[in-house]
Formats: C-alpha cells, structure tokens, sequence
C-alpha cells in the first residue's frame, strides 16, 4: 500500500487487489501529517517558481546543488562557475530573455546528462527483456516521467535539477512501467531490484 503526492499536490493511493477500503482509510489517515506536508512543500516551491524574477541573489537548482543566480550585463550566456549560475544578457530587465536563456541552458545539460544516465541504466531492459523504443527529453507538467504501450519513455527536463541518484529512480521506475504498466505487485518487486531503496529517493524527489 502506497501514498503518492504529486507536484500538481493530486494525491493517489496505491493498493493491492482485493484490500480493505478500511484499511487503505486507515493508512491516509495515519499519513495524513506526512501528506499536508508534501502539498505545502509543492505549494511552495510553485509560489517560487510563479514569482521568479531572474534578478542576482536567486536561488537555481542544478544536480542536486543550490546556486546563486548572478545577471550581468552583457553578450547573451549561461555559465556555472564556482557557488553561481552566471547570466548575461544584453538587457538585465528583459524577465522574458532571461528564463528563455535559463531554459535553454537547463535543455542542453538534461538532454547531455539523462540521455547519459539513460544508456547506462538501461542495461536492465536486456536483462529483463524489456521492449524499448526511444528516449524523449522536454518539459512534462505535473510528472516527473511517463511511458507508453509503444515502449517510449519521457523524461522531465526538471530532472537535470535534482540529485542524479533521483533521475536513475525516475529512469528506473519508467523502464519497470515498460514491463509491467501498472503499479502491482510484480511491478514493485522488480523495481526493488533495480533500486532497493526508491521509498527514501521518492520522498527525496518530492523536496523539489
């Protein structure tokens, strides 16, 4: 029996066939503290997100780590040196120019680093017999990544901001949806397998 907050703040409740609804109102009333916590933390962090103005002293995300966005003035760039993310462009007041080159520069490393990531990880599907197809890379509302009967798989360009030991559960819990697509018993044994510990990096990927 699972509990799952996204970041759109929808809550799904997993459960074996045949449980109790009893018990599965049992186990969401035990997590009921653990479950506001999650949709504040989302609730946050797209406050954040809804009021960014790209000015120095921002915070940016990238693998995990916090920057400090530092503008300048200057030829268009992004740059990550040191504890900043270095932008320049050629008006510091132009919001609209600023998450445009941000955007980009987020594409470009997630497109380098999943697809990385991604050819190491899916040996398993060798070792499984999992039928893949192709790897797509862009931005996904309210998920971190889906999958379809066709055997494509979609990763989050968001993902490139946070801890790589998250992107390889997100890319791992894809490639178990490729074999099994639903979240049964089958379907969390091999995801046991291939990433024993994906409850303490579900609960760590819900921070961002």
């Amino acid at each position: 029996l699972g509990i799952e907050v996204h970041p759109d703040r929808t809550i799904k409740v997993v459960a074996p066939n045949g449980s109790e609804i009893n018990r599965i109102l049992k186990k969401v009333e035990h997590k009921a503290p653990w479950i506001q916590k999650q949709v504040r933390k989302f609730a946050k962090v797209e406050k954040l997100e809804s009021v960014r103005e790209f000015v120095s002293g921002e915070s940016i995300f990238y693998l995990g780590r916090q920057y400090r966005l530092k503008v300048l003035k200057g030829d268009p760039s992004v740059k990550l040196s040191g504890k900043f993310l270095w932008l320049s462009l050629p008006n510091k007041e132009d919001k609209k120019h600023a998450a445009q080159l941000i955007q980009e520069w987020y594409m470009s490393h997630a497109v380098k680093k999943l697809n990385d990531r991604f050819l190491i990880l899916s040996e398993m599907s060798k070792k499984e017999k999992i039928k893949f197809n192709k790897l797509y890379i862009k931005p996904i509302q309210k998920r971190w990544g889906s999958c379809t009967k066709l055997g494509n798989i979609t990763l989050n360009v968001n993902l490139i901001k946070v801890p790589v030991n998250c992107i390889d559960y997100v890319i791992i819990h894809e490639l178990c949806h490729l074999k099994y697509l639903n979240h049964s018993p089958k379907f969390y044994r091999l995801l046991d397998k291939y990433s024993p510990n994906w409850k303490k990096l579900q609960e760590k990927l819900n921070r961002y």
